[in-house]
């Protein structure tokens, strides 16, 4: 009974398929941030058709592990940015990404399968961490604005956080009203368009 329960409940089902789809979104959004940061770091040229990466890159990030994730995770513990819980945590959010991924049917219909909220939040704080550092060690330090300036860490807010937030209030239907994003982007490009 539970299983139909699970299956068949429009708003328990409509809640899972959203679970399951938020999930491996963010999870998808998180890792791309981090495989592009120290990316874009080494390119070389950038263009339309393709990105021209140096063979610094090569040498110092992909050179450290098979895949370009888990090299990037590497080169950031040799910089300090991540440690070996960090690392571990983000492991654990690509497991339930797979299990999910080739498991939906059970996420939607088995009592046992369920998206672990700590796992998701696993995944959110490494790459918050990630993200501040790489503001205070690489973007702040080229950005003559901020010379001298003092930065206070629990103000920096990270792009790719925000998005992954804004997409989870909009799926779950938590904006302050319908469209809040929706309308507010609209409204500050509308501001930037000259009139014809």
């Amino acid at each position: 009974m539970d299983c139909w329960e699970k299956l068949l409940n429009p708003p328990v089902l409509r809640q899972n398929l959203i679970s399951a789809s938020v999930f491996i979104s963010a999870y998808e959004i998180c890792k791309d941030s981090i495989i592009d940061k120290p990316k874009s770091f080494f390119t070389d040229s950038w263009s339309t058709e393709k990105i021209e990466c140096s063979e610094k890159y090569k040498s110092e990030v992909l050179s450290l592990a098979k895949s370009p994730l888990k090299s990037s995770f590497l080169w950031f513990k040799e910089l300090g940015a991540v440690d070996d819980k960090d690392i571990d945590n983000f492991s654990k959010a690509r497991e339930l990404r797979n299990k999910i991924a080739h498991n939906l049917p059970n996420f939607i219909s088995d009592p046992e399968y369920e998206i672990d909220q700590k796992v998701f939040e696993g995944l959110l704080d490494v790459t918050h961490k990630i993200g501040v550092w790489w503001v205070i060690n690489c973007e702040l330090p080229t950005n003559p604005d901020y010379n001298g300036e003092e930065i206070d860490v629990s103000e920096i807010q990270i792009g790719t956080i925000m998005m992954v937030r804004m997409m989870m209030d909009i799926a779950y239907g938590n904006e302050p009203e319908e469209g809040y994003y929706y309308k507010n982007i609209k409204h500050g490009l509308a501001k930037k368009t000259p009139n014809k």
